[in-house]
């Protein structure tokens, strides 16, 4: 008699697991009773489903979108996974700047109705085996499921806005009718996601072995997924979007449910906070840049809610291990491999506690040494990127584009670094490649520094913005063993970190809805995370006033308001928050309008063997740019073909 089973061949014990359904004649195959009815036979089954959990990680590559489509696709399983920087989700909104990928898509189709089909199945059937548990290790794993169900959805919900919410396994020979199930709303899709984790977190244990979830995981979730759900129901509708997807509530959420979700996100995160269970990461005290560095590399960190596990010793298919630190070193000194690919802008460190480069007339500030301008540098912002004269690997980084003769005039007179600037011809400004040497007074001296800006060479290894990435670095590991593959260090899906910048933003939304007393807390969490960080302020003064006009936005918002939010990017930054941060505000518009990152550039000024730093234009004068669509993607036409039911599309699709 032949029975229908679920084969799984385990490829990497605890990691990762690949399933087929089958019929065939059971030969030692692992039947449903045994998945579903004891807790290895769970774990099991679970492994598969952790491994393909919509996580944009360290090999998240945005525009494969075809790749590994029975995995979900959508860039998560690429086949070069080795360079997923150069098309990350930090390119896309401007984070890294690299002459890859910018804001040619809008993050990659995603399509994980096959794992939700595998998490409805068990969950359909899972009852059946209910007096194989204990009553609390059988609730916390139905609740586990609910959670993996959840995250799978919001991976497609944050992407498309409503979608088909099929909770119960469809009969694949059925009612062809019945299988071509029709969008729901919007708000519909993100309430669905709630209910799943709210059970998760009433049902889940508060500890969980690890690789796996537990309640203040699924809180973590809910924080994040119900604070997307509350902007898309807040801002919305200063697109004026009026086609179908819209009107038929499929493409954004009416206003008056922003409150309902922000309140979801908020209670989330007290559950986190009042647990007591997690921390700021304070191990490295009283060295707060030294700190914030080692929250990325202390895998006990007391940050931690939940990590993604990778290690260099795994099978290479498996994508769980990493290239990091090969593509974000400079080689030969840190890395052996092909160097770094992706720096930080001047943009984005200016939005720290940065030293000005110009005087109050106008003119370049001059230092004795490179490295003294570091000084005055937001500690925070030392663990996020490398400067002149920092360590790793015994090396020490070298950061220099070029030599002026003379220097005489206005930061300004460079017109951006241009060939053309009269204070740039004419052999004055002095620009080489790599390790080329200029006789100064007979002595050969570098004119651009090991890890500096190098005239006519491409973007790998070449420092083109005055700083590396230093966040989620391997310290740890010696520059022989930097190559491709060879990282290691897992990737933190939630810290606390984050929640403190959830809180802070759902209080003070919810403080502009009526919830007045939510204004004072927002800035409590702001102040955790500046003291933290070794701001010189921590507490910035209030600042209700209206700076719409200042950024070109679509809506009115105030100053308390934009300083939440730049905070958030100051916290979170190179963690694959950004894109889905200025998606959900639909301020990628205008954050990303014509926008060409700034550089800031070290020069030795001869004949006063003094230093300065310009602010140049990015040398290949590169641009971003995010159309209205950004805001939401078009459901996939492959699935449109199978299903027309889907439709309509999205906006501007």
């Amino acid at each position: 008699m032949k029975k229908k089973y679920l084969l799984f061949t385990v490829i990497f014990v605890g990691l990762v697991a690949s399933c087929h359904d089958l019929t065939l004649e059971p030969k030692g195959q692992l039947g449903e009773a045994e998945l579903f009815g004891n807790e290895s036979g769970v774990r099991t089954y679970f492994t598969r489903l952790y491994n393909l959990l919509p996580i944009e990680d360290f090999v998240y590559y945005a525009n494969n979108n075809n790749d590994h489509r029975d995995q979900g696709g959508g860039g998560y399983r690429p086949d070069n996974y080795w360079e997923a920087g150069k098309n990350s989700l930090g390119n896309m909104s401007g984070e890294f700047v690299n002459s890859w990928m910018k804001v040619n898509n809008d993050g990659g189709e995603y399509w994980s109705y096959n794992q939700i089909r595998d998490v409805n199945t068990f969950i359909g059937a899972f009852p059946k085996y209910k007096d194989g548990f204990s009553t609390e290790t059988y609730n916390s794993i139905l609740g586990e499921a609910h959670f993996l169900r959840a995250f799978y959805y919001s991976g497609m919900a944050k992407r498309y806005g409503g979608i088909p919410v099929i909770n119960k396994v469809q009969d694949p020979y059925g009612d062809p009718d019945a299988l071509n199930v029709k969008r729901n709303t919007e708000y519909d899709t993100w309430k669905f996601i709630h209910d799943d984790l709210q059970f998760a977190i009433d049902n889940m244990g508060a500890n969980s072995e690890k690789g796996r979830a537990n309640k203040y995981v699924a809180a973590a979730l809910m924080s994040r997924t119900m604070l997307y759900a509350g902007s898309i129901a807040r801002y919305t509708k200063y697109l004026e979007h009026d086609d179908a997807a819209t009107v038929q509530g499929l493409a954004g959420i009416d206003e008056s449910k922003a409150k309902e979700f922000f309140q979801y996100s908020y209670d989330a995160g007290k559950i986190i906070e009042e647990s007591g269970k997690y921390a700021l990461y304070t191990a490295k005290y009283p060295d707060k840049a030294t700190n914030y560095a080692y929250i990325f590399q202390d895998e006990n960190s007391s940050e931690n809610i939940f990590i993604k596990d990778y290690g260099k010793d795994v099978p290479g298919d498996t994508r769980l291990r990493h290239s990091y630190d090969a593509l974000m070193c400079p080689q030969p000194d840190m890395s052996s491999f092909v160097g770094a690919e992706s720096y930080p802008s001047y943009d984005f460190l200016k939005l720290f506690d940065f030293p000005a480069i110009t005087e109050a007339d106008g003119t370049p500030k001059r230092w004795d040494k490179r490295d003294d301008f570091k000084a005055d540098i937001e500690p925070r912002l030392r663990g996020i990127a490398y400067f002149d004269g920092d360590q790793l690997r015994g090396a020490t980084f070298d950061i220099q584009r070029g030599l002026y003769k003379t220097f005489k005039g206005l930061a300004t007179d460079i017109q951006d670094g241009s060939n053309d600037a009269p204070i740039n011809k004419d052999g004055n400004r002095i620009l080489g490649a790599r390790y080329a040497t200029y006789d100064h007074n007979g002595t050969n001296i570098l004119i651009a520094g090991r890890h500096g800006m190098y005239a006519e060479a491409g973007i790998e290894n070449n420092c083109w913005t005055g700083a590396f990435v230093r966040k989620y670095i391997n310290e740890a590991m010696t520059t022989p063993e930097v190559r491709e593959y060879q990282s290691g260090q897992p990737w933190i899906v939630f810290r606390l970190g984050e929640i403190y910048m959830n809180q802070a933003e759902a209080c003070y939304e919810l403080s502009l809805l009526g919830e007045t007393s939510k204004k004072a807390e927002a800035f409590d969490y702001i102040e955790k995370i500046r003291d933290r960080a070794g701001c010189k302020v921590t507490r910035p003064a209030d600042n209700t006033s209206n700076v719409q006009a200042d950024y070109g936005y679509i809506y009115p918002i105030d100053g308390n308001l934009k300083f939440i939010r730049d905070e958030r990017y100051r916290e979170l930054a190179f963690e694959n928050h950004r894109w889905w941060d200025i998606r959900r505000w639909r301020t990628a518009t205008e954050d990303l309008k014509e926008w060409r990152p700034r550089v800031f550039m070290a020069y030795h000024v001869l004949d006063e063997d003094k230093y300065i730093y310009l602010d140049e234009r990015e040398n290949w004068n590169q641009n971003w740019n995010a159309e209205k669509k950004v805001y939401y993607q078009a459901i996939p036409q492959g699935e449109v073909n199978k299903n027309n039911n889907l439709l309509p599309n999205n906006p501007l699709r």
